[in-house]
């Protein structure tokens, strides 16, 4: 086959231009993101019933649903979080589930289940959690002169519906002020003078806002449609509906409520550099170029900005997600790149050869361009891990050729034609080569093939290393003896007879030749040496592999190392029951710090995060790292310092890094069982313990404060006898102080807003309020609220979570200066067995600390694989059980350099340092095959095995020009 190659060269050519053509057709298809396009087996089921309490939502919602979506195959883990009127069970499955199926099986064990669940609550949204769809640029939205509630009008009317028209953009969201609304203000003195009951206001503002169908007429032979036009035209259409007739004189609506064309109630707020404003959030579909729908999404801002939006109106980018994308593709690219030239000028230094050189050369750019076709049909993109994969195989890729060319030169040096040394030669280390090759897809293979969350990670990784290797071993054996076989010369020029740049680049070869002969000197005396000396070397490889090893647990260990991506958040946690104008003082010096970091480019604040108003984020974006001096870590650190004395807020600065769902804190310990109480004590006695530890902050508990409420109790005896239900009067009390809308929506345009019922807000303001609500019975009355039932004052948790249908609190801590793996082996070695659960209570590390845990696994056990099949490459290779493990025996030693290396670096063991010592066993291993094979042929031509051992010992791993 390789003659077949070397002699139809015009064949040869085409058949590597024709996966390059593949190649560079590919590439401009290959989307760009952070990450890879990971489909995680996760189904969210999401049930909302304003003004639930955590423990009803719980009792009445989450129980059920989990109840009936246990039973679905395949589950993981499931896992709910049930606040104030939401609730959401999450369900992961086992990877290799099709979530598209489990997301079937779950949307119909809800659906048998929906009769049990309140009538009151939205219907159940049953999706598939996708962590690629994700919110990729905020826009913020403000003006000097109009209201919140003007600038949420124009983004949700106007922005909105022009961003949403985009391809490739999946939603928008807009948040940070009120709705507008059509708002029925009742006053209560007014309703019980006139004997008017609230569910009388409501079902008739219900029933005549409806336009109705009548059929048809004919007249004339004209067929005409006959419709009762009941929707309101006009505010006033609202204030004219008569109530009752009371001696001769209508009630109407204007005579007992406010009638007001107004905004929602503010549950959220969103300020922008300090100043108020409304965020729009651009979220992606699932698998689209991040970059390319980012910036579609910025000049569709900039257009309307221009050309639609008001003068007033003030846009800023407030987060740009694919600014670091970008920059960090492009890094990786420069550095593939770079890499690929610094490759190219060793390998020139050492051959000494410019035509060897080119043709070993042409291998890089013929395999990565390759490499593009694979990954575009395997739905690659270009991110992270690809990238890092092509930069990192840069290296591995041209030696498949040098191992060939320099066989090859040697043959040509024995007095062969070119195209007999080229054949030859070739055919000669054919098996060698293929079995490197082969050791490094044993190596990679494993790693893209790995189970979890990090597989799904490091598949591309992985698999575009051995794509890119596959295709150089492909170059290696047909392009490379080809060129060789027409084009490679012998020899060596002399600086002498050159002039001008030649004449320089010969002298620096020269000058490297001498310093490379000396090297080669040291080295040779040195294995003589070792060669002499066998047990003392073995004693002292030992040693120091024993040595390294016991430097490991000085390393550290973490998840992921961060990187200074120049975006973080800062959370701010309030007492539960604050109001969102208290929150928002609270918040305002906290803002203001941050406001006057040098470094800052833009900041949004949103209070009122998940529903919750005494819970607010700050996200900070930073000037590029070019133009700073500090690093974002060192600010993050900063902030921490002074944000510790604060006593009204819990505050947490955060990276917003990392992969899955949950919080970002890479510790979490969650303890499980049937009593919050317990639970909560038990999570607050760690977290006191974990703050004393060295290097933790923001350390925190998921269900620590008890939300006030207003418990009423019926008197059922005395209810009964005024003939009150318990139900009816539940609704009355949900109208008044929560308010109702109505069923039919008041239109204006193409627009449709809310018709809401609800009291007075001077009639909303204490407890007073609630146990003075007239309530109507049966004979026409209206009677005190608390005359029949006990109004108190309770609380209740703001929070439940649960895994495995238990109850479960959550330790969260940040780590700085400390790796996360230290802190957790003291949590789980020393603090943990001390706090004497009781039976029934078990603990678990969760969210980051699992992944890392489950991680860790998947890489040992990829390591196994790997060992493994190199095993096997090894037995192919020299026909033999026993003579692989003589190759073998060289890789634990690789890890001497790799523990020094990460320890003078201060780098921790995280799932990145691990790949790398993953593919420094396959490097290791070509070596040792090469050195091997090639002491193999000498000694099978007479040479005995000292010295054959220097002579391919000085050869193969330095130069291909011998032993001096």
């Amino acid at each position: 086959m390789i003659n077949i190659f070397i002699r139809r060269p015009v064949f040869t050519t085409m058949l590597v231009m024709l996966l390059v053509v593949f190649g560079l057709n590919s590439y401009p298809n290959l989307g760009i993101d952070l990450y890879p396009d990971v489909e995680f087996p996760i189904v969210n089921v999401t049930v909302t019933y304003t003004g639930a309490s955590p423990e009803e939502m719980e009792s009445l919602v989450t129980k059920p649903i989990e109840d009936a979506v246990s039973s679905v195959a395949g589950i993981k883990t499931l896992s709910s979080v049930t606040r104030e009127g939401v609730s959401q069970v999450n369900l992961e499955f086992e990877f290799g589930t099709n979530p598209k199926l489990a997301a079937n099986e779950v949307r119909e064990k809800v659906a048998g289940v929906r009769k049990r669940l309140p009538e009151q609550i939205d219907e159940p949204v049953v999706q598939r959690f996708d962590i690629t769809a994700q919110s990729i640029v905020y826009f913020s939205l403000s003006s000097e002169t109009r209201s919140r509630g003007e600038i949420r009008k124009l983004a949700v009317d106007i922005v909105k519906d022009e961003l949403q028209r985009l391809d490739g953009v999946a939603e928008v969201q807009v948040f940070g002020a009120s709705e507008r609304e059509i708002q029925l203000r009742i006053d209560p003195r007014k309703l019980e003078a006139y004997g008017i009951s609230y569910q009388q206001i409501w079902d008739i503002t219900n029933s005549q806002n409806l336009n109705t169908p009548g059929g048809k007429v004919k007249e004339n032979g004209i067929e005409l449609t006959v419709r009762t036009m009941g929707k309101f035209k006009s505010i006033d259409d609202i204030k004219a509906i008569v109530l009752s007739n009371q001696l001769g004189r209508p009630v109407t609506m204007a005579d007992v409520v406010s009638v007001e064309d107004s905004w929602t109630e503010e549950r959220v707020h969103a300020r922008t550099n300090g100043k108020p404003s409304v965020l729009v959030a651009v979220q992606k579909q699932s698998g689209t170029n991040t970059v390319d729908v980012a910036e579609r999404s910025k000049k569709a801002m900039e257009k309307m900005q221009q050309n639609v939006l008001p003068s007033d109106i003030k846009v800023e980018t407030v987060r740009d997600s694919s600014l670091y994308i970008r920059d960090n593709v492009e890094d990786v690219m420069m550095s593939l790149v770079f890499g690929g030239f610094l490759a190219v000028l060793i390998t020139f230094l050492f051959l000494h050869n410019t035509r060897a050189t080119i043709i070993g050369a042409i291998a890089i750019p013929t395999s990565i361009i390759a490499t593009f076709f694979l990954m575009k049909a395997m739905n690659f993109t270009l991110n992270n891990m690809s990238l890092m994969g092509l930069s990192l195989a840069v290296g591995i890729l041209i030696d498949d050729a040098i191992v060939v060319i320099e066989n090859i030169y040697r043959h040509m040096e024995d007095g062969k034609s070119a195209m007999e040394a080229a054949r030859e030669g070739t055919s000669e280390i054919a098996l060698a080569v293929m079995a490197t090759t082969l050791c490094i897809l044993a190596v990679f293979v494993p790693v893209g093939n790995m189970g979890e969350i990090i597989g799904q990670y490091f598949k591309q990784f992985g698999l575009t290393i051995a794509f890119a290797v596959a295709f150089s071993l492909f170059v290696a054996f047909t392009l490379t003896p080809m060129l060789s076989a027409y084009w490679l010369k012998i020899g060596h020029a002399d600086s002498t007879k050159l002039s001008g740049i030649a004449r320089w680049v010969q002298v620096i070869l020269d000058k490297w030749e001498s310093w490379f002969l000396a090297v080669q000197n040291t080295y040779l005396n040195l294995l003589r040496w070792a060669l002499e000396r066998p047990k003392r070397l073995v004693a002292m490889a030992i040693l120091s592999l024993f040595l390294n090893g016991l430097l490991v647990p000085f390393l550290g260990t973490e998840f992921q190392p961060s990187y200074d991506s120049g975006e973080f958040q800062v959370v701010m946690l309030a007492p539960s029951g604050t109001s969102i104008e208290k929150m928002r003082e609270l918040a305002a010096p906290v803002e203001k710090e941050i406001l006057t970091i040098p470094e800052l480019r833009s900041a949004y604040m949103v209070v009122g995060a998940n529903r919750q108003i005494y819970r607010a984020y700050i996200g900070v974006r930073l000037v590029d790292l070019s133009d700073r001096k500090r690093s974002m870590m060192d600010i993050m650190d900063e902030l921490r310092i002074k944000f510790r004395s604060n006593k009204n807020l819990k505050i947490a600065v955060q990276f917003m890094q990392g992969v899955g769902r949950g919080d970002a804190r890479p510790v979490q310990v969650a303890f499980r069982g049937t009593e919050l109480e317990a639970l909560n004590h038990l999570a607050q006695e760690l977290a006191d313990q974990v703050k004393q530890i060295p290097g933790t902050t923001d350390v925190d508990i998921s269900s620590e404060q008890s939300e006030p409420e207003v418990q009423i109790r019926f008197n059922p005896a005395r209810a009964g006898e005024l003939g009150i239900d318990a139900t009816d009067a539940g609704r009355v009390i949900q109208m008044a102080f929560l308010g109702i809308v109505t069923k039919n929506q008041y239109n204006i345009a193409d627009s449709d807003y809310d018709i809401r019922v609800q009291l007075k807000d001077e009639n909303r303001l204490n407890i007073d309020n609630v146990a003075n609500l007239r309530i109507s019975a049966n004979n026409g009355s209206f009677v005190r609220l608390g005359d029949i039932a006990d109004v108190k004052l309770s609380s209740g948790p703001t929070q439940i979570d649960r895994e495995g249908r238990q109850r479960q609190v959550i330790v969260y801590a940040n780590t700085v200066g400390v790796s996360s793996g230290e802190v957790l082996t003291k949590i789980r070695e020393a603090i943990l067995p001390s706090l004497n659960l009781p039976i029934g209570y078990t603990f678990k590390l969760v969210g980051q600390a699992e992944t890392m845990q489950n991680s860790f696994k998947e890489i040992g056990k990829a390591i196994v694989l790997a060992i493994v099949l190199i095993y096997m490459v090894l037995a192919a290779e020299f026909e033999s059980f026993v003579h692989p493990f003589t190759i073998m025996l060289s890789l634990p030693f690789s890890l001497i350099g790799a523990i020094l290396g990460l320890l003078l670096s201060a780098k921790t063991i995280n799932i990145m340092s691990l790949i790398g010592v993953i593919m420094l066993m396959g490097l290791v291993t070509k070596n040792a095959i090469l050195l091997v094979d090639y002491t193999n042929q000498l000694r099978g031509n007479g040479v005995p095995i000292k010295e054959a051992l220097i002579q391919a010992g000085c050869q193969w791993p330095s130069r291909p020009y011998g032993c001096p």
